[in-house]
Protein backbone atom coordinates (compact mmCIF):
# COMPACT_ATOMS: atom_id res chain seq x y z
CA UNK A 1 0.00 0.00 0.00
CA UNK A 2 1.26 3.37 -1.03
CA UNK A 3 1.34 5.98 2.18
CA UNK A 4 1.19 9.75 2.12
CA UNK A 5 1.06 11.61 5.07
CA UNK A 6 2.85 13.50 7.71
CA UNK A 7 6.15 11.86 7.48
CA UNK A 8 6.20 11.98 3.61
CA UNK A 9 5.83 9.00 0.78
CA UNK A 10 6.18 5.22 1.54
CA UNK A 11 5.90 2.97 -1.78
CA UNK A 12 5.98 -0.87 -1.15
CA UNK A 13 8.74 -3.17 -2.23
CA UNK A 14 8.85 -5.68 -5.02
CA UNK A 15 8.56 -8.42 -2.32
CA UNK A 16 5.20 -6.82 -0.25
CA UNK A 17 3.48 -6.21 -3.80
CA UNK A 18 4.16 -9.81 -4.75
CA UNK A 19 2.77 -11.18 -1.53
CA UNK A 20 -0.19 -8.82 -1.80
CA UNK A 21 -0.99 -10.22 -5.37
CA UNK A 22 -0.53 -13.76 -4.06
CA UNK A 23 -2.81 -13.55 -1.69
CA UNK A 24 -5.22 -12.06 -3.77
CA UNK A 25 -5.36 -14.77 -6.26
CA UNK A 26 -5.18 -17.73 -3.11
CA UNK A 27 -8.27 -15.79 -2.11
CA UNK A 28 -10.19 -16.11 -5.37
CA UNK A 29 -8.90 -19.46 -6.74
CA UNK A 30 -7.90 -21.10 -3.51
CA UNK A 31 -4.49 -21.87 -1.85
CA UNK A 32 -3.73 -24.71 -3.96
CA UNK A 33 -2.93 -22.27 -7.29
CA UNK A 34 0.62 -23.02 -8.04
CA UNK A 35 2.38 -19.65 -7.58
CA UNK A 36 5.78 -20.18 -7.64
CA UNK A 37 8.12 -18.25 -9.41
CA UNK A 38 8.80 -20.48 -12.04
CA UNK A 39 5.15 -21.60 -13.08
CA UNK A 40 3.08 -19.47 -15.58
CA UNK A 41 1.21 -17.86 -12.92
CA UNK A 42 4.08 -16.91 -10.59
CA UNK A 43 5.94 -15.49 -13.74
CA UNK A 44 2.54 -13.43 -14.50
CA UNK A 45 2.71 -12.35 -11.21
CA UNK A 46 6.22 -11.32 -10.89
CA UNK A 47 5.38 -8.87 -14.35
CA UNK A 48 2.70 -6.99 -12.70
CA UNK A 49 4.29 -6.69 -9.26
CA UNK A 50 7.30 -5.22 -11.14
CA UNK A 51 4.87 -2.90 -13.30
CA UNK A 52 3.54 -1.63 -9.89
CA UNK A 53 6.79 -1.19 -8.78
CA UNK A 54 7.92 1.11 -11.45
CA UNK A 55 5.03 3.74 -11.12
CA UNK A 56 5.58 3.75 -7.53
CA UNK A 57 9.57 4.31 -7.83
CA UNK A 58 8.20 7.10 -10.54
CA UNK A 59 5.70 8.49 -8.02
CA UNK A 60 8.59 8.57 -5.14
CA UNK A 61 10.82 10.07 -7.89
CA UNK A 62 7.90 13.25 -8.22
CA UNK A 63 7.20 13.51 -4.80
CA UNK A 64 10.70 13.65 -4.18
CA UNK A 65 11.55 16.29 -7.02
CA UNK A 66 9.61 18.18 -5.20
CA UNK A 67 12.79 19.13 -2.60
CA UNK A 68 15.59 21.00 -4.27
CA UNK A 69 17.99 19.09 -2.40
CA UNK A 70 17.23 15.63 -4.44
CA UNK A 71 15.55 17.59 -7.26
CA UNK A 72 17.86 16.54 -10.55
CA UNK A 73 18.43 18.27 -13.60
CA UNK A 74 15.79 20.63 -15.13
CA UNK A 75 13.42 20.31 -12.06
CA UNK A 76 16.54 21.38 -10.23
CA UNK A 77 16.34 24.39 -12.24
CA UNK A 78 12.58 25.01 -11.54
CA UNK A 79 12.98 24.48 -7.71
CA UNK A 80 15.71 26.68 -7.34
CA UNK A 81 14.00 29.55 -9.57
CA UNK A 82 11.60 29.76 -6.67
CA UNK A 83 14.95 31.28 -4.73
CA UNK A 84 16.06 33.79 -7.68
CA UNK A 85 18.79 30.97 -8.52
CA UNK A 86 19.70 30.16 -11.90
CA UNK A 87 22.12 27.58 -13.21
CA UNK A 88 25.18 29.06 -14.26
CA UNK A 89 25.64 27.90 -18.22
CA UNK A 90 29.14 26.59 -19.86
CA UNK A 91 31.10 28.42 -22.01
CA UNK A 92 32.87 26.57 -25.11
CA UNK A 93 36.87 26.38 -25.72
CA UNK A 94 38.15 28.74 -28.59
CA UNK A 95 41.15 27.51 -30.23
CA UNK A 96 43.13 28.77 -33.02
CA UNK A 97 43.57 26.00 -35.91
CA UNK A 98 46.01 26.13 -38.96
CA UNK A 99 43.76 25.73 -42.09
CA UNK A 100 46.23 25.20 -45.63
CA UNK A 101 44.82 25.15 -48.80
CA UNK A 102 45.73 24.88 -52.64
CA UNK A 103 42.98 27.16 -54.61
CA UNK A 104 40.46 29.73 -53.59
CA UNK A 105 37.55 28.74 -52.04
CA UNK A 106 35.08 29.99 -48.75
CA UNK A 107 35.03 27.89 -45.75
CA UNK A 108 31.03 28.37 -44.22
CA UNK A 109 31.40 28.96 -40.49
CA UNK A 110 29.15 29.09 -37.53
CA UNK A 111 27.85 32.64 -38.15
CA UNK A 112 26.53 31.65 -41.82
CA UNK A 113 25.86 28.02 -41.70
CA UNK A 114 25.06 27.35 -37.98
CA UNK A 115 23.88 23.97 -38.66
CA UNK A 116 27.12 22.83 -40.95
CA UNK A 117 30.04 24.64 -40.39
CA UNK A 118 33.41 23.61 -41.65
CA UNK A 119 34.28 21.18 -38.89
CA UNK A 120 37.69 19.65 -37.86
CA UNK A 121 38.90 17.07 -34.91
CA UNK A 122 41.48 16.08 -32.51
CA UNK A 123 43.08 12.57 -32.71
CA UNK A 124 40.69 12.04 -29.40
CA UNK A 125 37.75 12.98 -31.50
CA UNK A 126 36.61 16.46 -30.34
CA UNK A 127 34.81 18.50 -32.47
CA UNK A 128 35.64 21.84 -33.52
CA UNK A 129 33.63 24.45 -35.48
CA UNK A 130 34.65 27.53 -37.64
CA UNK A 131 33.35 30.35 -35.12
CA UNK A 132 33.30 32.79 -38.64
CA UNK A 133 33.38 32.41 -42.24
CA UNK A 134 36.69 33.10 -43.85
CA UNK A 135 36.79 32.94 -47.73
CA UNK A 136 40.76 32.10 -49.55
CA UNK A 137 41.61 34.24 -52.64
CA UNK A 138 44.21 31.75 -53.20
CA UNK A 139 46.81 29.04 -51.95
CA UNK A 140 47.93 29.55 -48.38
CA UNK A 141 47.70 29.11 -44.89
CA UNK A 142 45.50 30.95 -42.43
CA UNK A 143 44.98 30.86 -38.40
CA UNK A 144 41.65 30.73 -37.83
CA UNK A 145 39.29 30.81 -34.60
CA UNK A 146 37.49 27.50 -33.98
CA UNK A 147 34.96 26.66 -31.50
CA UNK A 148 34.41 23.63 -29.71
CA UNK A 149 31.44 21.59 -31.01
CA UNK A 150 30.34 20.59 -27.12
CA UNK A 151 30.00 22.48 -24.45
CA UNK A 152 32.68 22.81 -21.27
CA UNK A 153 36.46 22.24 -21.04
CA UNK A 154 37.82 20.67 -24.27
CA UNK A 155 41.16 20.12 -24.41
CA UNK A 156 43.38 19.11 -26.97
CA UNK A 157 47.37 19.63 -26.77
CA UNK A 158 49.34 20.80 -29.60
CA UNK A 159 49.17 19.40 -32.75
CA UNK A 160 46.98 16.56 -32.55
CA UNK A 161 43.85 18.80 -34.72
CA UNK A 162 44.70 17.46 -37.61
CA UNK A 163 41.42 15.13 -39.06
CA UNK A 164 39.45 17.48 -41.45
CA UNK A 165 35.72 16.27 -40.80
CA UNK A 166 34.13 18.18 -43.14
CA UNK A 167 35.80 17.30 -46.37
CA UNK A 168 36.05 20.21 -48.82
CA UNK A 169 37.63 20.39 -52.40
CA UNK A 170 40.74 22.80 -51.67
CA UNK A 171 41.36 22.60 -48.28
CA UNK A 172 44.72 20.10 -48.13
CA UNK A 173 45.34 20.15 -44.22
CA UNK A 174 44.48 21.56 -40.37
CA UNK A 175 46.57 21.47 -37.62
CA UNK A 176 46.86 23.53 -34.00
CA UNK A 177 50.46 24.52 -33.17
CA UNK A 178 49.50 25.74 -29.69
CA UNK A 179 46.86 24.44 -26.90
CA UNK A 180 43.19 25.79 -26.57
CA UNK A 181 43.08 29.94 -26.60
CA UNK A 182 39.97 30.14 -24.51
CA UNK A 183 39.26 26.92 -22.30
CA UNK A 184 35.62 26.61 -22.13
CA UNK A 185 33.76 25.87 -18.74
CA UNK A 186 31.44 23.11 -17.90
CA UNK A 187 27.62 23.80 -17.17
CA UNK A 188 27.02 24.24 -13.41
CA UNK A 189 26.84 20.78 -11.67
CA UNK A 190 23.78 19.92 -10.25
CA UNK A 191 25.66 19.26 -6.72
CA UNK A 192 26.75 22.58 -7.34
CA UNK A 193 24.06 24.03 -7.92
CA UNK A 194 22.27 23.33 -4.57
CA UNK A 195 24.89 24.35 -2.55
CA UNK A 196 24.22 27.52 -4.01
CA UNK A 197 20.55 27.26 -3.39
CA UNK A 198 20.98 26.61 -0.21
CA UNK A 199 23.52 29.29 0.58
CA UNK A 200 20.93 31.84 -1.23
CA UNK A 201 18.33 30.79 1.19
CA UNK A 202 20.53 32.97 3.82
CA UNK A 203 20.58 35.95 1.57
CA UNK A 204 17.70 37.83 3.19
CA UNK A 205 19.98 38.02 6.17
CA UNK A 206 22.10 40.73 7.30
CA UNK A 207 25.45 40.59 8.81
CA UNK A 208 25.81 37.68 8.48
CA UNK A 209 28.73 35.77 7.17
CA UNK A 210 26.81 33.03 5.06
CA UNK A 211 24.46 36.20 3.78
CA UNK A 212 26.90 37.65 2.56
CA UNK A 213 28.56 34.39 1.24
CA UNK A 214 25.35 33.18 -0.78
CA UNK A 215 25.21 36.86 -2.19
CA UNK A 216 28.23 36.77 -3.78
CA UNK A 217 27.80 33.73 -5.37
CA UNK A 218 24.54 34.40 -6.95
CA UNK A 219 26.34 37.49 -8.62
CA UNK A 220 25.71 36.54 -12.58
CA UNK A 221 29.12 35.43 -13.67
CA UNK A 222 30.95 35.00 -10.24
CA UNK A 223 32.27 31.58 -10.55
CA UNK A 224 34.02 31.44 -7.06
CA UNK A 225 33.61 33.34 -4.06
CA UNK A 226 35.20 33.62 -0.05
CA UNK A 227 34.79 35.48 2.43
CA UNK A 228 37.15 35.29 5.25
CA UNK A 229 36.21 37.49 8.96
CA UNK A 230 38.04 38.58 12.06
CA UNK A 231 35.90 39.67 15.13
CA UNK A 232 38.59 40.22 17.15
CA UNK A 233 40.47 43.31 17.75
CA UNK A 234 43.23 42.85 16.58
CA UNK A 235 44.67 42.34 13.54
CA UNK A 236 45.24 38.52 12.10
CA UNK A 237 45.93 36.70 8.90
CA UNK A 238 46.52 39.86 7.00
CA UNK A 239 43.04 41.38 8.17
CA UNK A 240 42.32 44.08 10.18
CA UNK A 241 40.21 43.76 13.58
CA UNK A 242 36.60 43.84 12.95
CA UNK A 243 36.74 43.88 9.17
CA UNK A 244 35.82 41.12 6.11
CA UNK A 245 38.08 39.76 3.47
CA UNK A 246 36.08 39.62 0.30
CA UNK A 247 38.00 37.34 -2.39
CA UNK A 248 35.80 36.70 -5.59
CA UNK A 249 36.38 35.31 -9.01
CA UNK A 250 34.94 36.34 -12.02
CA UNK A 251 31.58 39.12 -12.26
CA UNK A 252 31.25 42.49 -12.87
CA UNK A 253 33.18 44.85 -10.34
CA UNK A 254 30.30 47.15 -9.56
CA UNK A 255 27.87 44.06 -9.09
CA UNK A 256 30.40 42.67 -6.87
CA UNK A 257 30.45 45.82 -4.73
CA UNK A 258 27.04 46.14 -4.57
CA UNK A 259 26.56 43.05 -2.88
CA UNK A 260 29.21 43.75 -0.46
CA UNK A 261 27.47 47.48 0.26
CA UNK A 262 24.43 44.85 0.80
CA UNK A 263 25.15 42.53 2.99
CA UNK A 264 27.84 43.75 5.24
CA UNK A 265 27.71 44.93 8.74
CA UNK A 266 27.76 48.65 9.63
CA UNK A 267 31.40 49.95 10.57
CA UNK A 268 32.57 46.97 9.15
CA UNK A 269 36.05 47.29 7.86
CA UNK A 270 36.68 45.40 4.21
CA UNK A 271 40.34 44.75 3.08
CA UNK A 272 40.92 44.05 -1.26
CA UNK A 273 42.92 46.04 -2.96
CA UNK A 274 39.89 46.28 -5.92
CA UNK A 275 37.55 48.96 -4.69
CA UNK A 276 34.35 50.20 -6.11
CA UNK A 277 32.78 53.66 -5.07
CA UNK A 278 28.81 53.42 -4.56
CA UNK A 279 26.45 55.98 -3.99
CA UNK A 280 24.64 55.88 -1.25
CA UNK A 281 20.72 57.04 -0.68
CA UNK A 282 21.79 60.02 0.84
CA UNK A 283 24.15 61.53 -2.12
CA UNK A 284 26.99 60.31 -0.13
CA UNK A 285 29.87 58.05 -1.46
CA UNK A 286 30.77 54.57 0.51
CA UNK A 287 33.80 52.36 -1.12
CA UNK A 288 33.68 48.97 -1.10
CA UNK A 289 37.04 47.18 -0.92
CA UNK A 290 37.88 43.39 -2.31
CA UNK A 291 40.22 40.95 -4.14
CA UNK A 292 40.25 39.14 -6.91
CA UNK A 293 41.71 35.30 -6.63
CA UNK A 294 45.88 36.01 -7.02
CA UNK A 295 46.54 32.68 -9.85
CA UNK A 296 49.78 30.77 -8.26
CA UNK A 297 51.52 28.07 -10.32
CA UNK A 298 51.37 24.81 -9.27
CA UNK A 299 53.41 21.55 -10.47
CA UNK A 300 52.33 18.02 -9.82
CA UNK A 301 54.69 14.84 -10.51
CA UNK A 302 54.01 11.69 -11.10
CA UNK A 303 54.93 8.25 -12.50
CA UNK A 304 52.29 5.94 -14.18
CA UNK A 305 53.42 2.48 -15.37
CA UNK A 306 50.23 -0.55 -15.98
CA UNK A 307 49.99 -2.69 -14.22
CA UNK A 308 48.66 -5.48 -16.44
CA UNK A 309 48.28 -4.66 -20.37
CA UNK A 310 48.61 -1.09 -21.30
CA UNK A 311 48.09 2.48 -20.30
CA UNK A 312 48.05 5.62 -22.39
CA UNK A 313 50.32 8.45 -20.59
CA UNK A 314 48.65 11.28 -22.99
CA UNK A 315 45.40 10.31 -21.82
CA UNK A 316 46.21 10.61 -18.22
CA UNK A 317 47.62 13.57 -18.52
CA UNK A 318 44.56 15.47 -20.73
CA UNK A 319 42.26 13.94 -17.72
CA UNK A 320 44.00 15.32 -14.95
CA UNK A 321 44.29 18.80 -17.10
CA UNK A 322 40.65 19.06 -17.24
CA UNK A 323 39.63 18.49 -13.82
CA UNK A 324 42.68 19.57 -11.79
CA UNK A 325 43.43 22.96 -13.88
CA UNK A 326 41.92 25.12 -11.93
CA UNK A 327 41.54 24.68 -7.74
CA UNK A 328 39.55 26.86 -5.53
CA UNK A 329 40.51 29.71 -3.77
CA UNK A 330 42.82 28.95 -0.97
CA UNK A 331 42.67 25.11 -1.52
CA UNK A 332 45.27 23.14 -0.40
CA UNK A 333 46.66 20.69 -3.65
CA UNK A 334 47.01 17.56 -2.08
CA UNK A 335 49.00 14.96 -4.38
CA UNK A 336 46.73 11.69 -2.92
CA UNK A 337 43.60 13.07 -4.26
CA UNK A 338 45.62 13.09 -7.97
CA UNK A 339 46.75 9.75 -7.14
CA UNK A 340 43.00 8.52 -6.45
CA UNK A 341 41.59 10.30 -9.57
CA UNK A 342 43.99 8.38 -11.55
CA UNK A 343 42.90 5.00 -10.23
CA UNK A 344 39.66 6.09 -10.69
CA UNK A 345 39.86 6.64 -14.63
CA UNK A 346 42.37 3.84 -15.01
CA UNK A 347 42.49 1.14 -12.59
CA UNK A 348 44.99 -0.74 -13.82
CA UNK A 349 47.43 1.99 -13.50
CA UNK A 350 50.30 1.78 -11.02
CA UNK A 351 51.17 5.42 -9.40
CA UNK A 352 54.11 6.12 -8.01
CA UNK A 353 56.47 9.61 -7.08
CA UNK A 354 53.54 11.52 -6.70
CA UNK A 355 54.36 15.11 -5.14
CA UNK A 356 52.89 18.49 -5.63
CA UNK A 357 55.00 21.63 -5.76
CA UNK A 358 55.33 25.76 -6.04
CA UNK A 359 58.65 26.03 -7.76
CA UNK A 360 58.68 22.46 -9.69
CA UNK A 361 61.64 21.26 -7.38
CA UNK A 362 60.98 21.14 -4.00
CA UNK A 363 58.40 18.41 -3.69
CA UNK A 364 55.58 17.27 -0.79
CA UNK A 365 52.46 15.57 -0.46
CA UNK A 366 49.92 18.51 0.04
CA UNK A 367 50.78 22.13 -0.63
CA UNK A 368 49.34 24.92 0.66
CA UNK A 369 48.93 28.45 -1.54
CA UNK A 370 51.07 31.09 -0.45
CA UNK A 371 47.72 32.93 1.39
CA UNK A 372 44.27 33.18 1.36
CA UNK A 373 43.93 35.17 -1.53
CA UNK A 374 45.94 32.46 -3.69
CA UNK A 375 44.49 29.86 -6.23
CA UNK A 376 46.18 27.38 -7.64
CA UNK A 377 46.54 27.07 -11.58
CA UNK A 378 47.97 23.78 -13.48
CA UNK A 379 49.50 23.98 -16.82
CA UNK A 380 50.43 21.19 -19.21
CA UNK A 381 54.07 22.45 -18.68
CA UNK A 382 53.92 22.11 -14.99
CA UNK A 383 52.19 18.55 -14.90
CA UNK A 384 55.35 15.91 -14.92
CA UNK A 385 54.32 12.64 -16.15
CA UNK A 386 57.02 9.79 -16.16
CA UNK A 387 59.38 13.20 -16.42
CA UNK A 388 58.27 14.53 -19.25
CA UNK A 389 56.37 18.08 -19.27
CA UNK A 390 55.40 19.67 -22.65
Amino acid sequence: MIILDQTGLTIETLTDIVTTLNAGLQTIYGASINLDPNSPDGQLVALIAQAKEDVEELLAQVYASMDPDQAIGVVLDQRCAINGVVRHAGTYTQQTVTVTVTQALTLPGLDTAPTAPFTVADTAGNQYQLAAAYAFTGAGSVDLVFQAADLGAVNSAPNTITSIVSVTLGVSAVNNAAGPGTTGTDEESDSALRIRRANSVSLPSRGYLQGLLGALQDVDGVTQAEVFENNTSTSSGGIAAHSIWCIVAGGVAADVANAIYVKRNAGCGMVGSTTVVIEQVDGSNFTVAFDRPTPETLWIELTVAAITGTIDPEYIRAQILENFASYRINQTADASAVVAFVKGIVPNASVSGEGVSANGSSWAATLAPTGVNYQFTLTSANLIINGEAY
